[in-house]
């Protein structure tokens, strides 16, 4: 099938539409191409997927490249059954991309069997601003994902080529707009009055602006100290802006020497260890007393990962007493919502004491977490109510609702973004300090599983902090 067919063929199943449409960059237009109906036409789609297949493996620049497209993604959701049907034609694998993630299920926002580094092919029915495909390529790179490359069956020659092209994006067009009108005027489908606004309108647009949205203004950590309400959240905005370091260590160890070993080694780049000393099995006061004594030397704060979600009278002795007198020595501990902000009631008396914070729990990085939707907005309401005793939130990202004098910590950190078999799911320091917004990465078996511990947190700290500076 050749250009003049298929435009003439798209017109015939009404792919072609004239009048007055609003497009996605917000440009009102004369002329709309409605691909979406393709679907209803097998032989055409196949036809389709295959010469876009075709136009990128035969560009030159590809087929001198060592460094081809190996999947292909559509964006969502015009493009999807170009997408596969060229998978399935060609024997190219796919993966999915939704335009936000499921809140159950895997929670994933693409789906699909890849790995770190692999090359996607973006396919897209047309482009005007590049503002869809971009979205994409962002969402392509949060796990760690690459793009060289784009194909399009129609570019409306309104600045897409050249706003990919300055993201490092090759465009690959079936055909453009002015082929398009050519191609109609020439059957004669096009002409006098019609023909004049649809032409008067391109040559008035031939370059629209990828739509920006407003740049997020972040305050650093030191100015956010006058602004927090918590002891404990004063205390750690200073002490992530003196020591420059915004890196919280998840220490998921059985036995209190190997955990008093791997503080000491790694103390100099943390602002935060995580503890979980019910997992100790050789737990006594001992190992406080010198884990307090090493978070003195280096200066870090520690933070016991209890996830307290009990009445309030059953908190305050979980909190104050027992085995482990959580109180006496931890500068923060997590908390579930559950059971309502009555919960944070049992805490006041033992955080006043030692000038401690809760942090609750908005979100978690595990697949089928329930921490989503409406949960999380009662988590962040809860935590604005009770300013004075919350530290901050664990969550994925920063939420419009959370003040900046709140500390937010990510959980689920590697520079290897893929899970593992039991629900985790990654995250790399970059994507969610300067595309998610939090303040604090919590990194685990990415540092104390490491050969090399330390050599390990130098590099997280050096990555994260630097991207929270570049968000200054």
């Amino acid at each position: 099938m050749d250009i003049k067919e298929l435009v003439l063929k798209l017109h015939e199943i009404n792919a072609v539409k004239l009048g007055q449409f609003k497009l996605k960059s917000g440009i009102m237009s004369p002329i709309y191409i409605d691909l979406r109906v393709t679907v209803s036409s097998p032989p055409l789609l196949a036809a389709i997927g295959d010469m876009m297949y075709r136009k990128v493996y035969a560009d030159a620049d590809v087929k001198a490249s060592s460094d081809k497209p190996t999947i292909v993604c559509g964006v969502p959701y015009t493009a999807l059954p170009i997408a596969t049907g060229m998978s399935i034609a060609h024997n190219v694998p796919m993966v999915v991309r939704r335009k936000e993630a499921k809140a159950y299920g895997t929670k994933q926002l693409i789906e699909g069997h890849f790995k770190e580094g692999d090359n996607v092919l973006v396919v897209e029915d047309l482009v005007t601003s590049g503002a869809s495909v971009l979205e994409t390529v962002r969402d392509l790179k949060s796990v760690g994902l690459r793009t060289t490359d784009v194909v399009v069956l129609l570019d409306r020659q309104q600045g897409a080529r050249q706003a990919l092209a300055a993201n490092g994006l090759r465009l690959h067009s079936i055909f453009t707009m002015e082929q398009l009108i050519s191609t109609l005027v020439e059957a004669g489908k096009l002409d006098g009055e019609t023909l004049k606004l649809v032409s008067a309108f391109l040559e008035a647009n031939r370059s629209v602006q990828v739509p920006v949205a407003p740049k997020l203004v972040h305050k650093s950590f030191g100015e956010r100290v006058t602004l927090a309400t918590n002891p404990a959240a004063v205390k750690l905005f200073k002490l992530m802006e003196s020591k420059k370091t915004n890196l919280a260590v998840a220490v998921d160890l059985v036995n209190k020497s190997e955990i008093l070993a791997l503080a000491e080694a790694i103390g100099s780049e943390i602002c935060c260890l995580k503890t979980h000393v019910d997992i100790v099995q050789d737990f006594d006061q001992d190992f406080i007393t010198q884990l307090q004594s090493i978070a003195a030397k280096h200066n870090f704060i520690i933070f016991e990962d209890r996830k307290f979600a009990d009445i309030g009278n059953t908190v305050k002795y979980q909190y104050e007493n027992g085995v482990y007198n959580i109180s006496k020595w931890a500068d923060a501990v997590t908390v579930h919502g559950v059971a309502g902000p009555a919960i944070i009631d049992g805490f006041r008396d033992g955080l006043k004491q030692k000038g401690a914070g809760l942090l609750i729990l908005a979100q978690m990085s595990s697949k089928g977490s329930l921490c989503v939707g409406e949960y999380t907005n009662q988590m962040i309401e809860m935590g604005k109510q009770n300013a004075d005793a919350v530290l901050g939130f664990i969550c994925q990202e920063k939420l419009e609702a959370m003040g900046d004098n709140f500390v937010l910590m990510t959980p689920g950190i590697q520079f290897n973004s893929k899970g593992d078999n039991m629900g985790q799911q990654y995250n790399t320091p970059d994507y969610v300090i300067k595309e998610k917004g939090t303040d604090v990465i919590i990194v685990g078996r990415g540092i104390y599983q490491s050969n090399d511990p330390k050599s390990e947190a130098i590099k997280y700290r050096q990555q994260s902090w630097s991207a929270y500076e570049s968000r200054l």
